[in-house]
């Protein structure tokens, strides 16, 4: 259940911006079946400097592309001034107070909201979104069940515990699991059977800006994470055939890339493969850009099930 930021609960809140932490209230059964979830395999201790670990991102983004598009004829009018400033709350899930069981500083904080903000503001380089990030409220909680979150239930009674505000809304969990997972929004918060206790990002605290995940603590794992909040889809889906990333101008790639391997292209329709792209698995040192068609995407994305279907707080 989201809550107003105020009367945030958690059974071992140490610190919050905003309020007090009170008593925490009896939690609901996790929702059955929800394909979308990660599972108990996934691995809970995620500090490899493998590029390829990227497969393990994501395990709850799997098959359900086709089913986030929004309906034919009803995308938004989107204005060429458009802007939008998302509330964000910081959730850091820590086994203690210790840098390394994920008790992540004020600063680090503060710098991941500057990178999402440089990055969706076409600073790297690449197209400007008109989105801007506004920190609103960080809570701490030690609790090593969520830190790890390895499986659903754990998932879902740490958001339900923390989670703040509407659809319109972005909750960032830190973590241990993996390098960072994240729902599409018609999932979790359009009006259409959404599964709105889990929306948000959850990242691992090691892929923040200053983290120890060799090549990926830039803090473009938010970046990439916030990218499928906003609706995008990975730049390799569908390989070389089909719809793709139902973006036109980024051009069709046959597999994720790993590193930042320049000139690499895998099919044979023009363009090399987009490994810059925030929306590849590249280093994060080699992601510089959004592409216009993106931009145009995440703002219809938002607009639709975000605004027009979103769910109110409480809910």
């Amino acid at each position: 259940m989201s809550r107003s930021f105020g009367a945030i609960v958690a059974t071992a809140v140490i610190t919050s911006a905003v309020g007090a932490s009170t008593a925490s209230a009896a939690l609901p059964s996790p929702v059955d079946g929800l394909a979308c979830a990660p599972g108990a395999t996934v691995s809970q201790a995620f500090a490899t400097t493998s590029a390829t670990a990227r497969s393990e991102r994501e395990p709850a983004l799997r098959g359900l592309i086709g089913d986030s598009e929004i309906p034919a004829g009803q995308e938004p009018a989107i204005s060429p001034s458009f802007t939008e400033t998302v509330p964000v709350y910081f959730h850091v899930l820590a086994k203690s107070k210790k840098r390394s069981d994920g008790w992540v500083s004020d600063d680090q904080i503060r710098r991941q909201i500057t990178v999402l903000n440089d990055a969706f503001a076409g600073r790297y380089g690449g197209a400007g979104s008109g989105f801007r990030f506004a920190l609103r409220g960080v809570t701490r909680t030690i609790n090593a069940r969520w830190h790890d979150m390895a499986t659903f239930a754990d998932e879902l009674e740490a958001k339900r515990a923390l989670k703040v505000g509407d659809a319109k809304t972005l909750n960032i969990y830190s973590t241990s699991i993996s390098l960072g997972f994240a729902y599409y929004p018609k999932i979790v918060a359009g009006g259409y059977g959404g599964y709105q206790d889990v929306d948000g990002v959850v990242i691992h605290f090691g892929s923040m800006p200053g983290g120890h995940i060799k090549n990926f603590n830039l803090g473009h794992t938010a970046t990439h994470e916030v990218g499928h909040y906003l609706g995008l889809p990975h730049t390799f889906e569908q390989g070389c055939i089909g719809h793709g990333d139902y973006v036109d101008d980024t051009p069709a790639m046959s597999v994720p890339t790993s590193g930042c391997p320049l000139g690499k292209d895998t099919c044979p329709a023009p363009g090399k493969d987009p490994i810059h792209n925030f929306m590849d698995y590249s280093y994060d040192s080699c992601y510089t850009q959004f592409t216009p068609d993106q931009v145009t995407r995440m703002r219809q994305q938002y607009l639709f099930w975000r605004v027009k279907h979103g769910y109110s707080p409480d809910v």
